[in-house]
């Protein structure tokens, strides 16, 4: 099942040596462990870069982008298993 979220999310990460590793996120009081990213794109808005990411916690799959003009990342949409 598919559901749409389009919300903000806050989101743990570290980046450095020109590679990024999300750890969690923070979303509707509750933090979400994540496993690993599982697919990452690039779209544009206009002129600027929005970063995606799909990121697996458990057998759920949830999409995210940040986007660098707003600095403000978005939990785009859950894939739930079952």
């Amino acid at each position: 099942m598919i559901t749409d979220i389009n919300e903000p999310v806050r989101v743990k990460m570290i980046v450095g040596k020109g590679n990024i590793k999300i750890i969690s996120l923070f979303w509707n009081n509750r933090l979400i462990p994540v496993d690993k990213i599982t697919y990452r794109w690039i779209t544009k808005k206009g002129i600027y870069p929005v970063f995606h990411f799909a990121v697996s916690s458990g057998k759920n799959i949830m999409e995210i982008h940040f986007n660098p003009v707003e600095l403000q990342w978005i939990l785009d949409r859950i894939h739930m298993d079952g």
